[in-house]
């Protein structure tokens, strides 16, 4: 099976027959000789047989009325909905979508040029090398097919692009959802919703539209998403048993063994009643369960909650991402400083504080109002770095109305910090190295089941999809950081 059959299967929704025609050796060749008494017994099954089928007449029509070259030009069939007509049903279209050459596309220019050497030599880009090269292939689509290329011209582009680089498949069904991903229509409560296109290349399509109409900028915006919830099981505890014991850890700090005790024997019922509770913020849950600011009871009930999860991040970050985030970080000529003579924990120190610097802020609206944040926002709100000797009484009256925990640390940017804090409803809780309290920091998200600051959520994100891995949504950003990551070439 070749890459005419492997797109046509693509770009027909029928993937499942991708084997079939592997065991079967069925080239382009063989593809379009094919017959109806052969498809049934290629296709056993009747469904996919008739849509096969369907598709594969309409095809082979089109061709014999205008002849293609198989090497420069494929025919896609594409289900759009007939929006504009009275009855909600779909369109079969059937429109020509060039296979493009996206190493040459990219070697007509420098910065391609880059771009294709870090590709082949590392097998990554780093964030600003994959904003010029949408860029460059927006540039590409406009010239040659102008303002509002079809469907299946840019979904082309996108295949073409992924498998001439395998290393940016992001994962999808699609490999090319955080690139291209398709308009679609859904049915919910008995009404039709039509969601449009997304990812990299239409959104920039989109804003370069807006923007040759206003003469003028435009930029990405995204409005606030609520994290996805997960179903906390009802606790084993007798209700009545979970009471008193809530209220004896109101007033009692010791012995710990005891408070150790009762507080994982109530982590599902105060889990329970964090999330029945979604008006309290973090000052009115920590008055309720103080005993949550005690050392080790955060990552306790996380544990409880969450046990697959809870020690990935000091079983991997040093040892698997800590140098993959410092090579993309290098590209993006995030570090001013020589780094190969710093010890282990601190260059994984310092992986960890250029996370906000490769991820881009998100921007949301508010009333109406975009909001993008600064990179010293984002950095701040995630890792705030101060020297030794800061005032921390001081720092922590700046900070207090903070509605979210973050994380305090206290060195030089070049060496590893010598104090590190969870900052959280005003006071500062130490921990012993600065890994350790960023873990802390992420967990507290999760018990107290609050969102990540809008300051530096992409950076959040990251960590729960990537380090912790975790279920929730995931943004084309995280997606491509998160790609790009796993296949940097070390």
């Amino acid at each position: 099976m070749d890459s005419f059959v492997a797109n046509k299967l693509i770009e027909w929704q029928l993937t499942e027959l991708t084997d079939i025609f592997k065991d079967q050796e069925i080239d382009e060749e063989a593809f379009k000789l094919l017959d109806a008494e052969t498809i049934r017994n290629l296709i056993p099954k009747i469904g996919p047989r008739l849509k096969f089928s369907k598709l594969h007449k309409e095809l082979m029509s089109l061709n014999a009325e205008r002849p293609i070259t198989p090497s420069t030009s494929h025919y896609v069939a594409t289900i759009v909905p007939a929006e504009e007509s009275e009855e909600a049903s779909e369109v079969l279209l059937l429109s020509p979508s060039p296979v493009f050459d996206i190493r040459q596309v990219l070697n007509d220019t420098l910065s391609g040029k880059d771009i294709l050497r870090s590709l082949d030599d590392v097998g990554a880009i780093s964030r600003r090398q994959r904003i010029v090269l949408v860029q460059i292939l927006v540039s590409f689509l406009i010239d040659k097919f102008g303002e509002r290329p079809t469907t299946a011209t840019k979904e082309a582009l996108a295949l073409s692009l992924v498998q001439t680089f395998p290393s940016l498949h992001d994962g999808s069904a699609s490999g090319h959802e955080i690139w291209l991903s398709k308009s679609r229509k859904a049915v919910k409560n008995g009404k039709i919703y039509y969601y449009p296109a997304t990812g990299f290349i239409e959104e920039r399509l989109r804003n370069v539209r807006k923007k040759i109409r206003s003469h003028g900028f435009d930029q990405q915006s995204h409005e606030v998403n609520e994290p996805q919830r997960v179903q906390i099981p009802e606790s084993m505890v007798p209700e009545e048993r979970s009471q008193q014991q809530k209220e004896w850890l109101k007033h009692n700090c010791y012995p710990l063994t005891q408070v150790q005790e009762y507080m994982e024997e109530t982590a599902l019922y105060r889990a329970n009643w964090i999330r029945a509770n979604p008006s309290r913020g973090i000052f009115e849950i920590l008055a309720e369960y103080p005993r949550l600011t005690s050392s080790g009871m955060i990552s306790q009930d996380f544990s409880v909650l969450y046990t697959e999860a809870a020690s990935k991040l000091f079983e991997t970050w040093v040892t698997e991402y800590a140098e993959r985030v410092l090579h993309l970080a290098k590209q993006d000529d995030k570090i001013p400083f020589p780094i190969d003579d710093m010890p282990l924990d601190a260059r994984g120190e310092l992986a960890l504080r250029l996370i906000p610097a490769i991820m881009p802020q998100k921007v949301y609206k508010v009333n109406k109002k975009t909001i993008r944040h600064t990179a010293e926002e984002a950095r701040s709100s995630f890792i705030d770095l101060k020297p030794v000797g800061t005032n921390i009484v001081e720092y922590l009256q700046e900070v207090e109305s903070r509605p979210y925990p973050s994380v305090l640390a206290l060195g030089q940017v070049t060496q590893k910090c010598s104090q590190a804090f969870v900052v959280m409803a005003g006071q500062a809780y130490p921990e012993d190295t600065l890994l350790g309290a960023v873990d802390v920091c992420f967990k507290t998200f999760y018990v107290l089941d609050i969102n990540y600051p809008m300051q530096c959520a992409s950076s959040w994100e990251f960590l729960q999809k990537v380090i912790y891995e975790m279920e929730g949504p995931e943004s084309n950003e995280v997606r491509f950081l998160k790609t790009a990551v796993r296949n940097v070439k070390m």
